[in-house]
């Protein structure tokens, strides 16, 4: 090989070895020299004066390409959220017509929340986490509210829910056995949800409401299901908001028994220690919430009557 062309080849190798170098990570950069004043200025947007194009070097080669300005990054950005959010709401809305998200439901808001001593510190609760919405979310924090029945346990979590739909926030209340027995509905050929589309939902939502757990009858089936279903949050890493009138040793058995007829127990109480991971148990006490809201609703109506009102 003559002089010229052995120069041509080693100067050829040279710089493939810097372009490889290049692809495989290393810092060397391929380099081609260039008249600066000979270079026309990058393009900027309009509007956020941010660049939409770039020079990249690839094998030693110089090439000006398109890239996304901030403004318009952050536009697609929007996008995807409200597609995925459009995506997360189609299954969520499809269970919504079999919850519990009904005329009682709506009107269980912290705007009709009946102030009594008694109930004050869980009206105060309520408004906080709502209002640190975001913080409790994102350590997946949510509550077991438990107590005597008729104390306010369904109100409260309801008026959360309520609160966190007005800000944006999907949130889902459903009874135990009712989404026990939509579930095995779904089996049936014939039923409106698939147990996937149940389970989508279930993962989907921001918040997950389950009231009257304890009160679903323990097969081994509704054992698993009910494991699942609270797992599911757990992975999804967002909250749950359990309510139950049973007290915590009496929920910790009737969680622990897999199946009533055989007796089967679980001892590694797979979905009591779940909910011990996920919420933190709030005891709802004072008096009965209905007892006070019915002399309550007495007094309005005896003031208006021109009557004295109840002691």
């Amino acid at each position: 090989m003559n002089p010229l062309m052995q120069s041509i080849k080693s100067s050829c190798e040279k710089e493939c070895n810097k372009a490889e170098n290049t692809i495989n990570g290393d810092r060397t950069i391929v380099i081609i020299p260039n008249v600066a004043s000979e270079k026309p200025e990058i393009l900027k947007c309009e509007s956020c004066n941010t660049p939409i194009e770039k020079d990249i070097e690839l094998l030693g080669t110089i090439r000006r390409v398109g890239v996304l300005c901030h403004c318009r990054a952050e536009e697609l950005r929007i996008y995807d959220e409200k597609q995925e959010f459009k995506k997360r709401q189609t299954h969520v809305n499809r269970f919504r017509v079999y919850s519990l998200m009904d005329e009682r439901f709506e009107n269980s808001t912290f705007e009709r929340w009946m102030h009594v001593p008694d109930k004050e510190f869980y009206y105060e609760l309520g408004i906080r986490y709502c209002d640190n919405w975001g913080a409790m979310s994102a350590g997946n924090h949510g509550f077991m509210f438990h107590g005597a029945t008729g104390t306010g346990k369904t109100y409260l979590s309801f008026a959360i829910a309520n609160r966190l739909n007005q800000q944006g926030i999907s949130a889902l209340a459903i009874s135990v056995p009712k989404i026990l027995n939509l579930i095995k509905d779904s089996y049936d050929n014939h039923g409106h949800l698939g147990e996937t589309q149940i389970m989508d939902a279930i993962y989907d939502v921001s918040l997950l409401i389950l009231d009257d757990l304890g009160v679903e009858y323990k097969t081994g089936w509704a054992y698993e299901k009910l494991y699942t279903i609270i797992d599911t949050r757990y992975r999804s890493g967002k909250p749950l908001i359990v309510t139950t009138n049973k007290s915590i040793e009496d929920l910790r058995k009737t969680l622990t028994v897999v199946d009533t007829r055989t007796r089967e127990d679980d001892p590694s109480e797979r979905i009591f220690n779940r909910i011990l991971e996920m919420c933190a148990f709030e005891e709802i006490g004072g008096g009965n919430w209905r007892q006070q809201m019915s002399l309550i609703n007495r007094n309005a109506m005896y003031e208006k009557l021109g009557l004295p009102m109840s002691k």
